[in-house]
């Protein structure tokens, strides 16, 4: 833990040092990007320490004790302090074009603040260092997001996750008052004893906290904060928002579970039926956008939703005595974490590069961005193939674990048998990411430029470093899945208190291993003949020629397919749940994106109830008398129902 302080220290001071150094510009950033390295190196380095103990039991936490680390918060540690090394150098380079009109280094500054406050979370060992840390990092986020702010909708979406971010809050300060009620002890160690005594109420606490907890994560229906936030910040930001910042509802479900137990059986199923609703669902309003970011950030409750799908078919597992399925479960729900900060930071990263470079952030308008940003359209191909769970990337190693799991839940005798149903969910998500992913890259990175002009440079090699060493790390662990798999499954049977003993977790890993090795080598196959196919090409004599423009006189931009007719014929599928209506007029096919949750259901709730409370502003007369009357008025109510009630 002491190296993890220190770790911390030098992160805040990284960002202190950006802030006070905001007038020499290049000193502030070698000071910032050097200054989070080392912090998170060295935070990593005590983490690490802790992912290689042997406890597997609920954290203790003895007086004074506020914080400390477990194999459990060591995981979560790791990926954010990962992850966020990266993010740190991306945006020192993401942000400098910003100066002349931004304050930089408040935003450096908050944004360590963030890093501080998700750290916080992980490695709370009381209820009041956990909310504490939970504010500081609702706060400094929400001041992340509207960075932007002179933008009508960066202000809208600000306030959209301000208002949830709090609504999780206080159902966490829910979850934990009604806990920690039964004992009235305040540390995690007291949670634990707490959940043995039969006067907790277990499905309260459970309730509140998917509630909390589900909200942070992105779950559907509690995701209507995330793509605005997502698309308002600046993509180092949403980066962190998407990549790491949404772990911190996964660790809290993973908590939870620890520290009370086996969970109820109907909270097993909710969680299985909501991770189904937001893979399915997440991905489908995905295929809609035409925003690049907003379309991410629906990936993002895609993968939240599998991410829950291990969860869920894990706490089944726990609650039907089925701990292979329930290591299954829990094991793929930690990986995906893993895995998908790494390969969702690096499509954010590729979305801020070619932001930079294009000026814009519309599909449509895109094209031809390959030849100008050749390493970046590789690392953007690299994540899009591990986000679809493809082999032999690190996608496909934690999908591939929660597939089995729901494989083992339908060998299963009983009710349990049910869950494998879910597999087939998992099946239509990724084949929806599939055809989401072909349609980004290809629209965005191939053909010719759309609607804007041919960009006149690349984009900035300090852009490119950081995506490089993601989707180095997303290859590392799709083709070695020994690197993290023995790890995260000991961490699922210390969460599950069930150790592994049928050694299934094995066979997964041989299984994985196997996959993506063939993979490899298929690739290595393919490549071999397109060299050999190439070479024998270059002996012959080519005629080259321009390509034919479709009738026209020339190729041109309008002369290949859109996004939006791209996805035209899978939405139209879906109907209604796609989120999207498609209109054909004299320009060509347009699809109107609305999110059925937000604007069909929230926005027109929250417009009724402006409505009625400005209508009941006409109370507030002014006038001392009839407030005098109001309050005699509630008193008598209140004297009759007493009475009402005494002589019943």
């Amino acid at each position: 833990m002491t190296l993890l302080a220190l770790g911390l220290t030098l992160v805040l001071l990284a960002g202190a040092a950006a802030r006070l150094l905001e007038r020499r510009a290049g000193m502030a950033d070698l000071a910032f990007r050097w200054g989070m390295l080392t912090g998170c190196l060295t935070g990593i380095a005590g983490a690490v320490q802790a992912l290689g103990s042997p406890e597997a039991a609920a954290p203790t936490a003895g007086p004074g004790v506020w914080f400390g680390l477990d194999p459990l918060s060591a995981w979560f540690t790791v990926m954010f302090l990962g992850v966020g090394s990266t993010i740190a150098v991306y945006g020192t380079h993401y942000m400098a074009r910003e100066r002349p009109r931004r304050q930089v280094g408040s935003a450096h500054l908050l944004l360590a603040v963030l890093m501080i406050g998700l750290t916080g979370v992980v490695t709370a060992r009381t209820i009041v260092a956990f909310l504490a840390a939970w504010e500081v990092m609702a706060i400094s986020a929400w001041l992340l997001v509207i960075f932007d702010r002179e933008h009508a909708e960066v202000r809208r979406a600000g306030l959209v996750y301000l208002v949830l971010t709090h609504t999780a809050t206080i159902a966490l300060f829910g979850m934990f008052a009604a806990w920690s009620g039964a004992i009235g002890g305040g540390t995690f160690a007291d949670l634990a004893t707490a959940a043995l005594d039969d006067r907790t109420p277990v499905a309260l606490v459970s309730t509140l906290g998917l509630i909390g907890f589900g909200i942070k994560a992105g779950v559907v229906p509690g995701h209507i904060w995330l793509p605005g936030a997502h698309a308002a910040a600046p993509s180092h930001i949403s980066a962190l928002l998407s990549g790491v910042m949404l772990k911190v509802g996964i660790y809290g479900l993973l908590r939870m579970v620890m520290l009370l137990g086996p969970p109820p059986v109907w909270w097993g199923w909710l969680v299985l039926l909501l991770g189904l609703g937001s893979a399915v669902l997440g991905v489908l309003w995905a295929l809609a956008q035409h925003d690049l970011k907003r379309l991410l950030a629906y990936h993002s409750v895609e993968n939240i939703g599998i991410i829950l799908l291990g969860l869920g078919v894990g706490a089944l597992g726990s609650a039907y005595n089925q701990p292979v399925v329930a290591l299954l479960g829990v094991t793929g729900a930690l990986l995906h974490s893993l895995n998908h900060s790494l390969f969702k930071s690096l499509l954010f990263f590729g979305a801020g590069a070619v932001q930079r470079v294009a000026g814009t952030r519309e599909i449509d308008r895109l094209g031809g961005l390959a030849r100008r940003m050749p390493r970046t359209a590789g690392a953007f191909l690299i994540a899009s193939i591990a986000i679809v769970g493809l082999p032999p990337l690190n996608g496909f190693l934690s999908e591939w674990v929660i597939f089995r799991g729901l494989l083992e839940a339908g060998g299963t005798a009983g009710t349990l048998r049910l869950a494998s149903v879910a597999a087939a969910g998992l099946v239509l998500a990724g084949a929806l990411a599939l055809a989401c992913f072909s349609k980004l890259h290809g629209v965005v990175f191939l053909g010719v430029p759309r609607g804007t002009p041919e960009p006149a440079r690349g984009a900035d090699h300090g852009l490119v470093a950081p995506q490089l060493t993601l989707a180095a790390a997303c290859i590392a662990i799709g083709v070695l899945p020994v690197l993290v798999l023995p790890t995260a499954t000991r961490i699922a049977a210390g969460v599950l208190h069930e150790p592994d003993t049928a050694g299934v977790m094995s066979a997964v890993a041989g299984s994985a291993t196997a996959i993506s090795l063939a993979t490899l080598v298929l690739l290595a196959l393919g490549l071999m003949v397109w060299g050999l196919r190439a070479a024998s090409r270059a002996r012959e004599i080519v005629r080259s020629g321009t390509t034919w423009g479709c009738a026209f006189p020339s190729t041109t931009g309008r002369a290949q397919h859109t996004a939006s007719s791209y996805a035209a014929s899978l939405l139209s599928v879906f109907g209604p749940f796609s989120g999207s209506r498609q209109v054909m007029g004299p320009a060509g096919l347009a699809v109107h994106v609305a999110d059925p949750v937000l604007d069909r259901l929230a926005q027109p709730t929250w417009d009724r109830v402006r409505e009625t409370a400005f209508r009941l502003r006409r109370i507030q007369t002014g006038r001392i008398v009839w407030y005098l009357t109001y309050v005699i008025a509630a008193l008598l109510g209140l004297l009759l129902y007493l009475w009402w009630g005494a002589a019943s």
